[in-house]
């Protein structure tokens, strides 16, 4: 049974009118009568008759819309949430740290998203992953993806990383003597052996950890004080020159024992259930132009 015949059936039978239910469900009237007709075909049973200039509906045709009125309420439903008017009024939810929401993200929203709806999610990888798949989060980045059969994991870009401080502080130092900040959260269940949040092989190169601190932005803070140095991405680096005054821009520190340049891969995450949108497609342009800032 056609659920369009029983909706323009159940649309006359609340009008009492075909030229009504023509004008509500802009379909003309001949095309109303040719689908109750095929209606009363199918079920062997007259829906309506003629009534003076109009039209009544039978008994039988008052119980089939009784019935199924909420069929029809229901598939309208689901149409309503699948259009594309309320799809475009929903919030986009990503999710990622703050890495990528302190200097980059509000970029890309200010270009990309501009009077879109957007809800930023700071969240610790695993925590990110689990976000992903209850669909709190639609768009993970992250450069510390944790696998899960559930989601589906996009390499974008490299980005280069070094050691930050401010200008002739710390260069020639010894390595090991030269104090950092880092990130307070441990990691658990990333493939790699990096176990805190800035990414450095702590499995290969130990440091001297002075600091510890839970935002980036302290982080940065206590290097524009000369206290430290931090292990940060360059183009975090090259954003915050930017917005800081002279005396605090930060350099890349010169130690006696130089370290191979570093990079660290960028990750982009969605369900598996979650086709890949223009959304997604307009942040991962958005990530590799930052190797191109």
């Amino acid at each position: 049974m056609d659920m369009n015949k029983l909706h323009y059936f159940c649309t006359v039978e609340q009008t009492g009118s075909l030229a009504k239910a023509s004008e509500l469900l802009h379909i003309s009237q001949p095309a109303i009568s040719k689908a109750i007709k095929s209606l009363e075909g199918e079920l062997g049973k007259k829906l309506i008759i003629p009534s003076g200039r109009g039209i009544s509906i039978t008994d039988d045709g008052k119980l089939l819309a009784k019935k199924a009125r909420p069929l029809v309420d229901s598939v309208t439903g689901l149409k309503d949430i699948f259009s594309q008017d309320v799809l475009a009024g929903a919030p986009l939810s990503i999710g990622t740290f703050e890495v990528f929401s302190t200097y980059f993200l509000g970029q890309v929203i200010s270009k990309e998203f501009k009077n879109r709806a957007v809800d930023v999610l700071e969240l610790m990888p695993g925590e990110l992953e689990k976000s992903i798949c209850d669909r709190s989060v639609d768009i993970g980045i992250t450069y510390l993806p944790i696998p899960n059969p559930d989601i589906d994991i996009f390499k974008i870009m490299k980005i280069e990383m070094g050691i930050y401080g401010l200008k002739n502080k710390f260069d020639k130092s010894k390595l090991s003597e030269v104090p950092f900040v880092v990130p307070i959260q441990k990691l658990v269940g990333t493939p790699s052996k990096v176990r805190g949040l800035d990414g450095w092989p702590d499995d290969k190169i130990p440091r001297n950890i002075l600091y510890r601190v839970t935002m980036m932005e302290t982080a940065l803070e206590l290097c524009r004080q000369g206290v430290c140095v931090g292990y940060f991405p360059k183009f975090i680096i090259d954003l915050h020159n930017k917005k800081v005054k002279s005396s605090h821009v930060l350099h890349e520190v010169k130690h006696r024992e130089p370290l191979k340049k570093s990079t660290q891969d960028v990750y982009m995450i969605k369900r598996k259930s979650h086709l890949e949108t223009s959304d997604f497609k307009k942040i991962s342009k958005s990530l590799r132009m930052l190797n191109h800032s």
